[in-house]
């Protein structure tokens, strides 16, 4: 009798498993987006990339390609912001959603504080590609962004875990003349 309960008992929990399974696979599958909200909010940014993703495979638009690249960045991998920030920036319609991104952000009660969405954007793909080792590919793309503060999160993240010599090359590799005054000022301000 105590084997029969026993195995009554495992066929029931695995198939309130599997039926837990089925009905999260077909929540991602129906509504990704949902699911990356619900991610979200329980701060699983790296699971929120993956539903974010497929709802962007599924509609093509650059808009749902960039909660790919906040979620990316949130996340804190390297590997997924230099794919999703990437991808977008080389979209046509990159100025667009930042436009549209800008706008939303106004109108929350945040919209003050926040940086400009391009400066977000391309600052966060300029650090990712430093960590990645190239440099110089970082310059060019904080120096391709909107303001000149696309570089601070760079010199930032020089200072604190770069090189000297990458010191001496962040002042040598951009371009323009407002971006190389506004390294040099970044740079003479003291580390604390």
């Amino acid at each position: 009798m105590n084997k029969v309960v026993i195995k009554a008992a495992t066929i029931t929990v695995g198939a309130l498993a599997a039926a837990g399974i089925l009905i999260f696979s077909l929540w991602i599958l129906i509504s990704p987006q949902s699911m990356a909200a619900v991610s979200e909010r329980l701060g699983n940014y790296g699971f929120a990339v993956t539903c974010a993703d497929l709802k962007y495979k599924y509609s093509g638009d650059s808009y749902d390609l960039a909660r790919c690249c906040e979620d990316s960045i949130l996340s804190g991998d390297d590997g997924l912001v230099l794919k999703y920030c990437g991808q977008l920036v080389e979209k046509e319609d990159f100025d667009g959603v930042c436009r549209r991104r800008d706008e939303e952000l106004a109108r929350t009660e945040f919209g003050s504080y926040t940086l400009k969405y391009n400066t977000y954007i391309i600052s966060n793909l300029a650090v990712s590609q430093y960590r990645a080792g190239d440099l110089e590919k970082a310059v060019a793309t904080a120096e391709s962004g909107e303001e000149v503060e696309c570089f601070r999160k760079l010199v930032i993240e020089i200072r604190l875990s770069g090189s000297a010599s990458d010191t001496a090359a962040l002042l040598t590799l951009p371009t323009r003349l407002d971006a190389i005054e506004y390294i040099k000022g970044l740079l003479s301000l003291p580390l604390k």
